[in-house]
């Protein structure tokens, strides 16, 4: 996938998370019963924030975003092919853990950096609620997967 539009960062945004979605199926038949739950909660999770961020495709100063969007994109061409966790290693809590803030971190990067370059009040605050949202997310799941430890 290109991405050299804002309207093709929510795409690429929604296929994140549906990938993440798609790998933690992919790996959840590798894992133990008690990994299982985890990664079924998370593919839920990521399966959710697809969802949610298809509702923020509509956003103003768009030849502006489209001009930093394509040159985030040339800058960092590693994000267009998805990383799908290891399964040369041990898949464990700690590796599955360290997979989603990794990966989740790319994206709460970008929109970082569009937050920054966006020049009106209502840009920033939509952009800010997608970076929100991002946030938000990744915490859900890291305090979800804390207590799933304990479990």
């Amino acid at each position: 996938m290109q991405v050299k539009t804002i309207q093709q960062v929510y795409d690429w945004t929604v296929l994140f998370h549906t990938q993440m979605a798609a790998n933690f199926h992919s790996v959840k038949d590798l894992l133990d019963e008690h990994n299982q739950m985890l990664v079924e909660y998370y593919l839920n999770y990521e399966k959710k924030l697809a969802e949610d961020l298809v509702g923020f495709k509509a956003i103003t100063e768009i030849n502006t975003l489209d001009t930093y969007c394509y040159e985030y994109f040339a800058d960092n061409p590693e994000l267009i092919t998805f990383s799908d966790i290891s399964t040369d290693q041990q898949i464990d809590e700690t590796a599955i853990q360290v997979y989603l803030s990794t990966q989740h971190k790319k994206v709460i990067d970008l929109y970082e950096y569009l937050v920054s370059r966006a020049e009106t009040q209502d840009t920033i605050e939509k952009l800010e609620r997608l970076l929100e949202l991002e946030h938000q997310g990744l915490k859900q799941m890291m305090q979800s997967a804390n207590r799933h430890r304990d479990m």
